[in-house]
Order: structure tokens, then C-alpha cells, then sequence
């Protein structure tokens, strides 16, 4: 009778299957890694969007080497959005936010940036993105954020001798009386 012989068993290191390289770094590490005091914000957007805070000093190059991407990454080749808003209770309580679109794959991104005192300041990205113009001016008029290197930047919305700027918290709602007249 001719005798089986008992497979031999094998050990951990011959069963194991070889290590998948870890996944390639998200844009957003990237920012991160690329420009210092960028951060990834601790807490998420219901939309998904990636995001990275970035210094005032910060924005124009991050902004433009997410759009020409010399180290042949994701392209951002459309600005969607330039947003502002303010949170009093912060130590920089002016907020701009840029969203970025890669139409290659329709990936998103949104870089943020923080300003405060007297007089808040950060640079233009119009020389990357001309779109900023307008949005940028906007921000101006309802925020107060003065972006430095703009091409004509002036009140959009409010008359040129409006003080102060409507969209901040801190804006008085008080009214004007209106004086009715019957003929």
C-alpha cells in the first residue's frame, strides 16, 4: 500500500503575500509637506473636499504650483471658487477660501487662509488665476480683506463711501428710521 505523505506545513513568513507599497501621497500632503505651517484641518467638509490651511505668504505659489504642477502631478486647471468669512471668535477671524478643479479627472481642492488685525492683507492670486478678480474685489467690500498686488481694487457692491463691511459678525444691523409723509 503505498503511504501519503502529510503536506508540510508551511510558517507565517512563506504564507504571507508580499506588502502592497503604501498608497502615493494625497495632494493635499503634498501641500502640506511642500510648504511649512500648511495644515490639514482636524475636522471634515460634508463635501469631501480635500483641504489645507496655508499661510497668507503662502498662497500665490501653492495656488500656482497646483496649477502648473512642475513634478507632473494632478494639474488644478480651473479655479471654481475664491470665498470669504468671518469668525470673530478666532485669533484671525478673516477667512478666504480657494477651491481648485482638476478637469483632467474632476478632482477637488480647497486651500484656505487665515488674516487678522487692523488692516487684513494677503496677496492677489490674479497674476495665476485673472477669474480672482472680481471675487477678490468682493471680498473686499464685504470683508475689509485687503489683497495686495490686485489690479483695481475698489468696492464692487457698496457705494465708495460706505464704512465699514456688511458681512462681518461684527456689522451693526441697526436701522434708519423712515419718516413717512402723507400729502
Amino acid at each position: 500500500m503505498a503511504q501519503t505523505s502529510a503536506p508540510t506545513p508551511t510558517t507565517a513568513v512563506d504564507a504571507a503575500e508580499p506588502e502592497a507599497p503604501p498608497p502615493p501621497p494625497t495632494d493635499a500632503e503634498l501641500v502640506v509637506a511642500r510648504y511649512p505651517g500648511a495644515t490639514v484641518p482636524t475636522w471634515r467638509f460634508a463635501d469631501g473636499i480635500p483641504t489645507v490651511r496655508v499661510a497668507p505668504d503662502q498662497i500665490c505659489d501653492a495656488i500656482s504650483w497646483l496649477r502648473h504642477r512642475p513634478d507632473g502631478g494632478r494639474r488644478y486647471d480651473m479655479l471654481v471658487d475664491v470665498s470669504g468669512s468671518h469668525w470673530p471668535e478666532r485669533a484671525e477671524p478673516l477667512e478666504v477660501t480657494y477651491i481648485l478643479h482638476a478637469l483632467e479627472d474632476s478632482h477637488r481642492i480647497r486651500l484656505k487662509v487665515a488674516v487678522g488685525g487692523e488692516h487684513p492683507a494677503i496677496p492677489s492670486v490674479t497674476g495665476v488665476w485673472a477669474l480672482a478678480n472680481w471675487p477678490e474685489r468682493e471680498i473686499f467690500d464685504m470683508y475689509g480683506v485687503e489683497f495686495s498686488g490686485h489690479p483695481d481694487l475698489r468696492r464692487i457692491i457698496t457705494p465708495n463711501d460706505w464704512e465699514g463691511h456688511p458681512l462681518r459678525k461684527d456689522f451693526p444691523l441697526g436701522e434708519e428710521p423712515v419718516e413717512f409723509q402723507r400729502p
